[in-house]
């Protein structure tokens, strides 16, 4: 991947989303890499960054053996250009920034650091930025997470990993309303108070925000503003049974229901043995199976994100 940045050139911003899961093992790196492809293969420039530090392993999903290049130059010097850091792959229109580094203190992103990279990814130049975020509920995964354009977490149909991903949201939303204003932490501590008193338990994110919408109108519209910012997509993997199809609109439901949040299902990929093999092979499971049933659905997926960017940005569809 060939990346220009000059003066005379006006860059546009890309388009970040971050791809997150409640726990570990559910496909998260997977779906970050081979989506990442799936955008290169409708032309469109696409560069995925391994933010799951202390544990990278995008390269290995995209068949890159050794790096060259990683995130730890960026924050290791004062003038670098990010898109030098950007590894080519063997795809057209494609590109990584890995995490992999031998810098243990790559893992725990100092505040000033994490605020560096997130200035960066805006210069990159792409289409689409993929983020590979660590798994579970760490500030810095949370933060990179809010900080993106669009969210994507990815769960498996099972129920350690469904009830991971609540907690997750749960986790996202409160670290989200960290930067309301005093006044409103005090109302907002005075509801749940009341909850417990007339109930024994906190209830939920939902019934919080209509009881902040009743009794402090104006706090409970920021809350409902801070909500409406977060654009949330779901990809259901490692779907065995013909019923695991049903998850992806009973958690569409749920969110509703329990966060006033509207979840996007962007799709659904199968168990395949050859995920395995590709990785072993240490190449791409996209551009190895590129018939397979999962590939064509990323494919779909990623037509999908861009359709809909398109009519965001221009009202109709080119």
């Amino acid at each position: 991947m060939t990346v220009k940045n000059t003066a005379t050139t006006k860059q546009r911003q890309p388009l970040i989303w971050a791809v997150a899961s409640g726990k570990g093992g559910v496909g998260k790196s997977f779906v970050a890499a081979n989506l990442t492809m799936a955008f290169a293969a409708h032309e469109k420039k696409a560069v995925l960054v391994d933010l799951d530090l202390g544990s990278a392993n995008a390269h290995t999903c995209l068949g890159i053996n050794h790096p060259k290049t990683t995130l730890s130059q960026l924050l290791r010097h004062k003038n670098i250009d990010i898109n030098s850091l950007v590894e080519p792959s063997n795809t057209p229109f494609m590109g990584l920034i890995s995490g992999s580094s031998d810098d243990l203190d790559m893992a725990n992103l100092k505040h000033f650091q994490k605020l560096k990279v997130m200035r960066n990814l805006r210069h990159l130049d792409a289409d689409f930025v993929i983020l590979d975020l660590g798994a579970g509920t760490g500030f810095n995964t949370l933060d990179f997470f809010l900080y993106a354009d669009q969210g994507l977490l990815t769960v498996m149909p099972e129920p350690t990993s469904v009830e991971n991903t609540y907690r997750f949201v749960k986790s996202l939303l409160t670290r989200q309303l960290r930067s309301l204003p005093k006044q409103s932490h005090a109302l907002m501590n005075d509801i749940l108070i009341e909850q417990k008193k007339d109930y024994g338990k906190i209830q939920s994110f939902a019934q919080f925000l209509a009881d902040m919408l009743e009794k402090h109108p104006e706090h409970g519209k920021n809350i409902q503003g801070n909500l409406q910012k977060l654009q949330l997509n779901l990809v259901v993997n490692q779907m065995m049974d013909p019923a695991d199809t049903k998850l992806g609109d009973a958690m569409q439901i749920i969110f509703h229901k329990y966060f006033s949040l509207n979840l996007n299902l962007l799709g659904c990929l199968h168990h395949d043995v050859h995920v395995t093999q590709a990785l072993k092979q240490r190449q791409s499971y996209y551009q190895l199976f590129p018939q397979s049933r999962n590939a064509i659905c990323l494919h779909r997926m990623a037509e999908k994100v861009i359709k809909t960017q398109q009519i965001k940005t221009n009202g109709v569809v080119n």
